[in-house]
Parts: structure tokens; C-alpha cells; sequence
């Protein structure tokens, strides 16, 4: 299996609307929610997108930042470690066993 590029989740800043969808048409990016407006002086808006960690570092540019929140990727394997390794069905004992009841359907309104 090939080793793959860690995914970064950031923060994406520019400078003006125009700015971020300039970088949009230049760089697809899978974003996460829709651009807002920021609470700083001045018109900046800000997108928080999924990226390899390879191509965070190509976003910024004259008018735009990124700021890495986290490794997604990292993330990701620390909840995978959260997870059971066992096969909870594997014991027949625990199994839902029998038959359910057929209910006849009487249609809307009872």
C-alpha cells in the first residue's frame, strides 16, 4: 500500500470576496461549509477546506492566508483507535435470535 499525503483541515482567508473566488477557480479545494464574512475591519472572508498537507502550503499568496486548524488525517486514526476490534455478533448467544410478529397494516388512520 502506497503512503499517502496527510489531509490538513484549515482555515482559508483572503483578502475580499473576489480574492477567495479567484483562488477557487485556480485551486478546487473540498471545502467544508460556505465562505463567510470575518469580524475583523475591512471586507475579508474566510472558508475552511479540507487539503493534502503538499498543497496548504501553495493557498497563501498576496491576499490570502491559511491557518492549519489540524491534521485531519491524524485526527481520523485517533477516533479509528477508539473503535473495537472484536466481532460483537461472533457469539450466537448474543444474536438477536426467533421470529418477529407480522402486524397487519390497516392503512392511515388506524
Amino acid at each position: 500500500m502506497s503512503e499517502r499525503e496527510n489531509i490538513l483541515h484549515v482555515r482559508v482567508t483572503a483578502d475580499d470576496a473576489e480574492t477567495l473566488r479567484t483562488l477557487l477557480r485556480e485551486e478546487p479545494l473540498d471545502i467544508g461549509g460556505r465562505p463567510r464574512g470575518t469580524t475583523g475591519p475591512g471586507n475579508e472572508m474566510t472558508i475552511e477546506a479540507f487539503v493534502p498537507r503538499g498543497k496548504a502550503d501553495r493557498l497563501a499568496r498576496e491576499g490570502v492566508s491559511v491557518d492549519v486548524l489540524r491534521d485531519a488525517t491524524e485526527t481520523g486514526r485517533a477516533r479509528q483507535a477508539e473503535v473495537g476490534r472484536g466481532n460483537r455478533f461472533a457469539d450466537p448467544q448474543e444474536v438477536p435470535y426467533g421470529l418477529g410478529e407480522m402486524l397487519k397494516d390497516k392503512g392511515p388512520g388506524g
